[in-house]
């Protein structure tokens, strides 16, 4: 039986003590059952622990809305909307190449692959994607529950067989699950306008949605705008308290708000100096209109006032008890500076000092500060008010995600641990980081209970907690 020593003794990624991977073979109504035999081999402990954590409700705390754009897949158009090094895909060619190329006909096609080599770009990143482990691992567990032959090309086969009940698809992944409660982030919604993420948070029902807004999304609507600095700052608030009190985002209330300015610019820190605000508003309106070509000195344009009115935000925020999630980690290269995205850039957001007091409002680093996983845990320990939430990380480490696990439980009390996926574009985001949430999660718990460190029934209030019940707690959900 592993021991949390022999998870961080064996290697740099400490995947020699982890039990051996194997495929599953049968169909979706045995899948948590084929967990469940696989841990009885090699973990007795862990699948105890799993028979009662396997059927627990998933609150998901920051993910996207899903289209049913998607309803016919090949491989390479599954990966593509999959990959991370694919998200990205417009920011590797001129403004406007990619569009073109994917609408284009094959002449357009091979006009644009012969000035800018669109479709080999596109296909290195398809085949070095579809060799990854996290692909061959997803593409059997996928065959588990559709039922089919563990083979790239069966899986989207069986998939692209519910194309007319597509919804229904999603909403079976859904179930299997047990999500009940998702965190939309609407910052990024695939192009839905308010009418497709109602029909998303219907088709998936009886999980409930509940809407968060970010900070960019109403403050780059704005800009458009051409306002002078107070006309700016008082459209910004209002449309912020419209986003919390009333239906300001996508029809709806918010939950809570997001910013994504840490990757832009790095270290943040509240501003209340409106002058500073308004000189550096004009900065910002100057390099719009007249981009400088350096990529971080254009993101640096600006950042006294996108940090004011991150700042009018998070006031908003603390006044109403409300969280501000931080895109710390993660990446998405070539679009952000990876750099920037130190989890400790955000210690002067999480303190939010005023009048010689830190007011320390509820922060939510998102993404598990990976690869900093250590940075964001240790943020979280230190200050009360600062959580830690594991989207993205979970499912793209997939097996690795035991010792993240572990690492993060060392130094983050479970109290403050939320679960969260990041699922974008394609449903089984959603459902993988559930699957495998619960997965690994167990097996990290099983090991201190093996330890005696933890009781059976303290592992399993952790999982509890984690899974759901911190997420409540935070948001105030009844």
């Amino acid at each position: 039986m592993p021991t949390r020593r022999d998870f961080f003794a064996t290697s740099a990624l400490g995947l020699g003590a982890l039990p051996a991977l194997s495929a599953t073979a049968a169909a979706s109504g045995a899948s948590g059952a084929s967990i469940s035999q696989q841990l009885a081999k090699t973990d007795p402990v862990a699948a105890r622990l799993y028979e009662t954590i396997r059927t627990m409700p998933v609150d998901d705390t920051h993910c996207h809305p899903i289209s049913d754009r998607d309803r016919v897949m090949t491989r390479d158009s599954f990966i593509e909307r999959i990959a991370l090094p694919a998200f990205p895909g417009p920011n590797y060619f001129p403004e406007g190449v990619y569009d073109k190329w994917h609408a284009g006909d094959e002449r357009t096609r091979a006009d644009l692959d012969k000035r800018y080599q669109v479709g080999k770009k596109l296909a290195t990143i398809n085949n070095h994607f579809a060799e990854s482990v996290f692909t061959k691992f997803m593409v059997k567990e996928m065959a588990s529950f559709l039922g089919c032959e563990p083979r790239f090309e069966a899986v989207m086969e069986a998939r692209n067989a519910h194309q007319k009940n597509y919804y229904g698809y999603v909403n079976s992944l859904f179930r299997d699950t047990n999500i009940e409660n998702a965190m939309i982030d609407t910052g990024y919604a695939d192009g839905l306008d308010a009418a497709g993420v109602r029909k998303f948070s219907d088709a998936i029902k009886p999980t409930r949605t509940r809407l968060i807004a970010r900070v960019e999304t109403i403050q780059d609507d704005l800009l458009k705008q051409k306002l002078s600095f107070p006309e700016m700052r008082d459209a910004f608030l209002k449309r912020v308290r419209d986003a919390l009190d009333g239906t300001g985002n996508f029809g709806d209330r918010s939950y809570g708000m997001k910013s994504y300015l840490l990757p832009a610019v790095g270290v943040i820190k509240p501003v209340y100096d409106e002058a500073a605000a308004a000189k550096s508003y004009e900065e910002l309106r100057a390099a719009e209109a007249k981009p400088f070509a350096d990529r971080e000195v254009q993101a640096r344009q600006g950042k006294t006032f996108l940090e004011y009115t991150l700042t009018l935000a998070l006031e908003e925020c603390l006044a109403r008890d409300m969280p501000m999630q931080f895109h710390a980690g993660d990446g998405e290269a070539p679009s952000v500076i990876l750099r920037n995205q130190q989890p400790y850039y955000l210690e002067e957001f999480v303190r939010f000092d005023r009048d010689g007091m830190m007011r320390m409002p509820k922060i939510i680093p998102i993404h598990a500060g990976y690869p900093l996983v250590s940075e964001a845990a240790w943020l979280s320990h230190l200050y009360t008010n600062c959580y830690f939430e594991l989207s993205l990380m979970t499912p793209f480490i997939h097996q690795g995600l035991v010792r993240r696990y572990l690492e993060i439980m060392e130094a983050v009390p479970l109290s403050k641990i939320l679960f969260g996926s990041d699922a974008y574009h394609l449903p089984e985001l959603y459902w993988l980081a559930a699957r495998w949430g619960k997965r690994f999660l167990t097996q990290a718990l099983a090991v201190y209970v093996t330890e005696g460190i933890l009781s059976e029934e303290e592992a399993l209030e952790g999982a509890r907690m984690i899974l759901y019940k911190n997420n409540r707690a935070v948001y105030n959900l009844k």
